[in-house]
């Protein structure tokens, strides 16, 4: 019975031992749970603290990309605003040119037509002064001269060349006045009669009618 006794204190003795190894066992493994979840939290801290500290390094980043980008922008605008005003300047001086390339044709234009309206003027005096009876021959003349006066007048009519109307009232830009006479049958200003034909281009005045005007 002794030694029964003396094995079960000597077991429950060693069950104590277990049970304390268990608790330290227990008490190092928390500890060092505890450790690696502070390590844990500090990693995480570090981790973050890096990202925090990217983010505030993206800004300045940020900035000066927006800053470039307005730059560009604003230059951008600048070449389109000049390629704008070069354009319309070469738009204007096309007009310019062409302007004046038109003026400078319808000069060159109206000093070879005026040279052609002496021979016009002729034909005018002539046919007026047709007598009234023609032999055959004479009449076969006169209507080859025509021939030749409608000729002249389809060339001024194909240069735009028109005769300049001489009726109705004295007009000082169309018309020049050879005499200022009474007459009871005209009112006053008003045209007489044409002395010789006056022609246009356009609106430029080649030479003006001479005319009689009632005063």
């Amino acid at each position: 019975m002794a030694k029964k006794a003396k094995n079960k204190k000597q077991a429950a003795a060693k069950a104590e031992e277990i049970i304390e190894e268990i608790e330290k066992v227990k008490e190092t493994d928390e500890i060092e749970e505890t450790k690696a979840e502070e390590q844990a939290v500090e990693e995480q801290s570090e981790e973050t603290l890096p990202e925090e500290e990217a983010t505030s390094e993206e800004k300045p980043e940020e900035i000066s990309l927006q800053a470039e980008l307005e730059a560009a922008q604003a230059e951008a605008n600048k070449n389109l605003d000049g390629w704008q005003r070069a354009t319309a300047e070469l738009s204007n001086f096309k007009k310019r040119q062409e302007e004046r390339g038109k003026r400078r044709r319808e000069e060159i234009t109206a000093n070879i037509i005026s040279q052609i309206f002496p021979a016009l003027d002729d034909f005018d005096l002539a046919f007026q002064n047709l007598p009234d009876t023609l032999t055959e021959q004479e009449s076969n003349w006169a209507e080859g001269f025509q021939l030749v006066q409608r000729k002249l007048l389809k060339i001024l009519e194909g240069n735009k060349v028109e005769a300049i109307d001489a009726q109705g009232e004295f007009d000082p830009t169309l018309h020049e006045a050879v005499t200022h006479e009474a007459s009871d049958e005209h009112e006053s200003d008003a045209i007489i009669a044409e002395l010789r034909k006056g022609y246009k281009l356009n609106e430029r005045i080649l030479r003006p009618a001479l005319v009689r005007v009632a005063k």
